[in-house]
């Protein structure tokens, strides 16, 4: 979580009111009923920043706010309260829950943000497009098909979701930006970099995530048959109990073999499992 802070018109380079960009009349403008008086007008938490440069020199941090402070409870009826951050953080997130999940923006976007980010990083290793789903659509099979192409390059593997990096619709989207680009290799000038998330369709934080992050790129859906879709659900539902139940069965087995404790849930799966497998083989048989 965190909390926006709000800005007083002072930075690093501004340390002398007689330099002050366009002069002292701007700073006081901003002050006496301008952008900062507007602030704190506006907004029932504000934290500042004044750079620790502002403390020093002619000291405009302590000026500004002296001058702030007077010229609010001359002409306003607020009253000013201080409290430490983490109790301002909870009182804030109470009045504005809708911002309690951050929303990655591309710094790439922003130019101040673009001259301070590390060297080491590049704009260009951003996707191009992105494959959201649905699910049982022949998503897969389209990734793999992609990387075919000499000039197209999926995202690297992940070793929890596979071809899948699933950023921007579950709990992945709060290891931040660095993690995601983790996931895509520096392209050549001919690459185009791609990624494939089925799970992005139907999740409602997707769309302002992805358009917040990737305003520009451009979004892949796969429509088929309801029906089709619906089929191949089942078959892949069929597919994975069988697999589950019997690698559950196998363990327990293994388990009873070495005398080790068998865990509850192990031993309710493999009951059900058991009964089951009884009931098929009397139908089976006719018993």
């Amino acid at each position: 979580q965190v909390i926006p802070r709000q800005t007083c018109s002072l930075f690093t380079h501004t340390m002398v009111l007689d330099m002050y960009p366009g002069g002292k009349e701007v700073l006081l403008e901003s002050i006496d009923g301008g952008s900062l008086f507007q602030s704190f007008l506006y907004n029932q938490v504000n934290v500042f920043m004044t750079h620790q440069s502002n403390y020093g020199n002619d000291r405009l941090g302590l000026f500004t706010f002296d001058r702030a402070m007077k010229f609010l409870y001359k002409w306003t009826n607020l009253r000013l309260v201080y409290e430490p951050p983490e109790v301002l953080g909870k009182r804030y997130f109470n009045l504005y829950p809708e911002e309690v999940e951050p929303v990655w923006s591309n710094p790439c976007l922003n130019r101040r943000h673009l001259e301070i980010w590390s060297e080491e990083k590049n704009c260009s290793s951003f996707p191009k497009f992105v494959v959201v789903g649905p699910q049982k659509t022949g998503t897969t099979a389209l990734y793999w098909f992609l990387n075919m192409h000499p000039h197209v390059k999926s995202n690297l593997p992940s070793p929890t979701t596979f071809e899948e990096v699933q950023f921007f619709s579950g709990p992945n989207y709060f290891k931040g930006i660095d993690w995601y680009m983790s996931f895509f290799p520096t392209p050549e000038n001919n690459t185009v970099l791609f990624e494939k998330s089925a799970t992005y369709f139907d999740q409602k934080v997707v769309p302002k995530r992805l358009k917040t992050l990737l305003p520009s790129k451009h979004i892949v859906v796969i429509l088929i048959d309801p029906a089709l879709r619906a089929y191949s659900w089942y078959q892949s539902w069929k597919y994975l109990t069988k697999y589950y139940e019997e690698a559950n069965l196998k363990l327990f087995k293994l388990l009873e073999r070495l005398k080790k404790p068998i865990p509850e849930w192990l031993k309710k799966k493999s009951k059900k499992f058991c009964s089951l497998r009884s009931k098929s083989l009397s139908l089976f048989y006719g018993v």
